[in-house]
């Protein structure tokens, strides 16, 4: 059965799996590479992900998880290092990949398979069957969308939470209370997630002043930049750029 899924591919980058291990997912996946994008998630035509995961990317799994959970998605876990069993055995976990044990290209068939029975043929039936309340799932995943996005084009510039629901036409109250049961923390929290994946992302890429990098994830001040990274990092910026 040679079917080409297309797969979002979120937490670590791709780009740390080996060459070989890549070619065999690639057989079956069409493998795109997303980084900390969770908006991904909230497209209506998708049903899975990979999510290659570390330590360092647990509050990324986190609202990751929250998402899927509040919206029907699933996640295939890719690791190197041992899996808490607690984290392999949530619902929303379709499959497991050790990047340590040589299975990568029979696992990638069994798994195209069980993706293709489940979610293909599922479809169908929910597109013959549309029933109101899925109708009205989708609506809210448009917003979801719309949210995401904004905030992930424009953590350079001041984002507030009343404006966001002015936007989508919410009261600031029903916004919070939306945000925070769909993405499982906070707005304020997510986007201090967002703009500190940013700037990890930025100091290891490039070489720009820290202030500079300082302000491209919206904050003006380097100072209180420099404490809040350290305080969600444990490592200064200076430091993170040297360690990486």
């Amino acid at each position: 059965m040679d079917i080409l899924h297309k797969a979002y591919w979120l937490g670590q980058s791709i780009s740390y799996v080996k060459k070989d291990t890549v070619r065999d997912l690639e057989e079956y996946f069409n493998l795109l590479d997303f980084g900390y994008d969770v908006s991904v998630l909230s497209e209506s035509d998708t049903h899975f992900c990979f999510f290659f995961y570390e330590k360092n990317f647990d509050s990324l799994f986190l609202t990751a998880s929250k998402i899927c959970q509040n919206l029907n998605k699933h996640i295939i876990l890719i690791y190197k290092d041992n899996l808490c069993l607690e984290v392999e055995k949530l619902d929303i976990v379709l499959s497991t990949l050790n990047l340590n044990e040589n299975t990568t290209k029979e696992w990638a068939e069994e798994l195209s398979k069980k993706i293709y029975c489940q979610f293909n043929n599922h479809h169908e039936v929910l597109e013959t069957y549309k029933a109101p309340e899925l109708i009205e799932q989708k609506v809210i995943n448009k917003d979801l969308v719309e949210i995401l996005r904004y905030i992930d084009n424009n953590l350079s510039r001041k984002i507030r939470e009343q404006d966001i629901a002015e936007y989508c036409h919410y009261s600031v109250t029903y916004f919070s209370r939306f945000f925070h049961q769909t993405i499982g923390v906070c707005f304020r929290d997510y986007l201090t997630f967002q703009r500190i994946n940013l700037a990890k992302q930025l100091l290891s890429e490039k070489k720009e002043k820290i202030s500079f990098i300082a302000f491209q994830c919206g904050y003006n001040d380097v100072s209180y930049f420099s404490r809040i990274f350290k305080k969600k990092t444990g490592l200064s910026p200076a430091i993170y750029r040297q360690l990486h």
